[in-house]
């Protein structure tokens, strides 16, 4: 169903961040790319969890996005799940893609 459709894309997101967190470290300016890799997994952590819940029977979430950023305080961080829901939509049409294309 696409309920799990989106939790299964959420959790390989948030693997794909996690694979990218030790090798920032190693990278030019560790304090922006590390800061937003954390923003960006934190994120994904709440969409999963509340994904799970807040999910209806056809698996579209019960509130829009943009509620769900509203909620939140800090607008740094409420930036970095707006790209995240980008992210998120661009990997919905990888996933259909590859999908076509088996």
């Amino acid at each position: 169903t696409q309920k799990s459709s989106v939790l299964k894309l959420l959790q390989i997101s948030y693997r794909l961040i996690d694979s990218w967190e030790v090798p920032s470290k190693f990278l030019g300016n560790p304090n922006q790319i590390s800061e937003k890799l954390a923003d960006l997994k934190m994120g994904i952590e709440l969409l999963i969890r509340d994904g799970q819940t807040s999910l209806d029977d056809n698996g579209s979430l019960l509130l829009p996005f943009e509620d769900f950023y509203q909620t939140l305080g800090d607008g740094n961080v409420r930036k970095t799940f707006r790209l995240l829901s980008c992210f998120k939509k661009d990997m919905h049409k990888v996933e259909t893609y590859l999908s076509v294309a088996k």
